[in-house]
């Protein structure tokens, strides 16, 4: 009896043990998201969709007395997900995220970006990441819409302003290392970040944070990333053309080379190119060279833009988006961005654009620049006007003076 006994026993500490020990992700359980709205008409159709996948509903409620109510299945399991309440057009979303409990929603027509949120402490965390961020951003942004980066002093500021966000920002989700929160935010920023504050933060997070999508994503970006600086050679990389073929950055040395970091869905990049085009077309046949790496995840987009443009320097990608080889190598966290490199390799230059590229080239070639030339157009359609009819020149109309 006392073995049967003991049989027993063994069993049930071993089922109660593989039940503990079940993988939750193959559990499924019903979230509910229940919503209180303001100014919105009854009947008013809302949509839920995953944010990796916004615009795509995976349901829909129509708002009744203010009220409304979603049903969602979950895996349960420690990690978040991210989801969005909008209209059918747009005007009003929000994200949020949703953990293994139900969340209450209330909002209000025309700032549904600003609804409150009940029931998720990720979600909590999250805001109160974004209650940080978003003076300074602001003051950033507005300091970048009204000088821009010509004005040296008010961007030595826009510099410091961004340092003590990045700074700030870091140190505020450092003391929430087993929320899962911390490890998407990292994700999202660590490249803006750098290596070295994203070392400290990764090391900090729980390995099953690390398997997630976004723990990969992080430790690829420190695996691959070099902290580029100037001064320093450069890493060779190597990626398809538009035609397929295989190009490395190494194959250009001896040039001077434009390494561009850049995609066809991106404004200032595409309003930067027939600039490109024309320091190419002016210092190619001296030794410069361009080498373009695009950001694109849609091929056509990409060759469809090389071929507006007029792109006529090596272009390549490996169509992964901000996740780039090259980009997570020498830390683009944003585009335009280029590196300058002098035959022997090293880096000589930053993000210099326009005028200031221009400038550079002329000293390194000994040219005149394309502001000269302009200003000599210039002085030139000038002097017509002032010595005479079309076709004369300043000198014949001193001589014709002196003749008189």
């Amino acid at each position: 009896m006392k073995r049967l006994d003991l049989i027993i026993v063994s069993i049930l500490f071993i089922s109660t043990k593989s039940y503990s020990t079940l993988n939750k992700d193959s559990i499924k359980i019903i979230i509910t998201i229940s919503g209180f709205t303001h100014g919105f008409n009854d009947s008013t159709w809302l949509y839920l969709d995953k944010a990796e996948n916004f615009g795509t509903p995976i349901d829909s409620v129509m708002i009744i007395n203010g009220k409304f109510s979603f049903k969602v299945k979950k895996t349960l399991n420690d990690i978040p997900q991210n989801f969005a309440i909008r209209t059918k057009s747009f005007t009003d979303y929000k994200f949020f995220w949703v953990e293994n409990k139900s969340i209450e929603f209330s909002g209000i027509k025309g700032s549904f970006r600003k609804s409150l949120i009940n029931g998720s402490l990720s979600e909590e965390l999250n805001q109160l990441f974004e209650k940080l961020r978003n003076p300074i951003e602001n003051e950033i942004d507005s300091l970048l819409r009204t000088i821009g980066k010509t004005d040296s002093l008010a961007y030595k500021r826009v510099l410091q302003l961004e340092k003590k966000l990045d700074e700030q920002s870091a140190q505020l989700i450092l003391k929430y290392p087993n929320q899962f929160i911390t490890t998407y935010l990292l994700s999202v920023y660590c490249i803006k970040w750098g290596k070295e504050i994203t070392s400290s933060i990764y090391a900090k997070i729980p390995s099953k944070f690390k398997l997630t999508i976004h723990g990969s994503k992080i430790k690829n970006y420190l695996d691959l990333n070099r902290q580029i600086k100037i001064g320093d050679q450069f890493v060779d990389i190597q990626q398809n053309s538009i035609n397929k073929v295989q190009l490395k950055l190494s194959d250009y040395r001896g040039k001077f080379i434009l390494l561009e970091f850049w995609a066809s869905w991106c404004g200032p990049c595409r309003r930067d190119n027939p600039f490109l085009v024309e320091l190419y077309n002016k210092y190619k046949s001296s030794g410069f060279e361009i080498f373009g790496v695009s950001q694109d995840v849609n091929e056509q987009s990409w060759k469809s833009a090389v071929e507006k443009d007029k792109l006529s320097w090596p272009n390549v990608s490996d169509l992964k988006g901000s996740e780039n080889a090259a980009a997570l190598v020498y830390g683009v966290h944003e585009i335009p961005t280029n590196f300058l490199i002098a035959p022997n390799g090293k880096i000589i230059g930053i993000n210099l654009r326009g005028i200031e590229l221009d400038k550079k080239l002329k000293d390194l070639f000994n040219v005149k620049t394309l502001k000269d030339t302009l200003a000599e157009k210039v002085m030139a359609e000038q002097d017509k006007e002032i010595y005479g009819l079309k076709g004369n020149t300043k000198s014949d109309f001193l001589l014709s003076s002196t003749t008189k």
